[in-house]
């Protein structure tokens, strides 16, 4: 499983334990992830800890309702510019993976571009 499947999990879990903090394994690909969930107002914040050259990410979380992902390691969902429509864009914070990088649904559609969807958060 890749990491930024496991680090969403661990997010989601801990919120729904009522815990406001979780700590997740750090990868280039989650820190973009955290990113935008920082702008987009479901994080708090996030902090990177090293320990013993081992790097982690601590992060604290706003709210996370529910989540749903599409792409998988074993089957990738594609979306074109055109399949993007008002489901997409009013379902929640959708994060597309372009090849201009990762953004979220609203701004691909802006750019007129497509890519692989990898989850929706609401």
């Amino acid at each position: 499983m890749k990491k930024y499947y496991d680090n969403i999990n661990r997010i989601f879990n801990s919120y729904n334990s009522g815990k406001k903090i979780s700590l997740c394994n750090y990868s280039n690909f989650t820190m973009l992830i955290f990113n935008i969930f920082y702008e987009n107002n479901i994080l708090e914040n996030y902090f990177l800890l090293i320990v013993k050259k081992k790097k982690f990410i601590i992060v604290l979380i706003k709210n996370i309702f529910f989540f749903k992902f599409f792409s998988k390691p074993s089957k990738k969902y594609f979306i074109k510019n055109k399949e993007i429509n008002f489901y997409f864009l009013n379902l929640g914070i959708g994060i597309i993976n372009t090849n201009y990088g990762l953004m979220t649904i609203k701004e691909s559609k802006k750019l007129g571009i497509g890519g692989v969807l990898l989850f929706i958060l609401l």
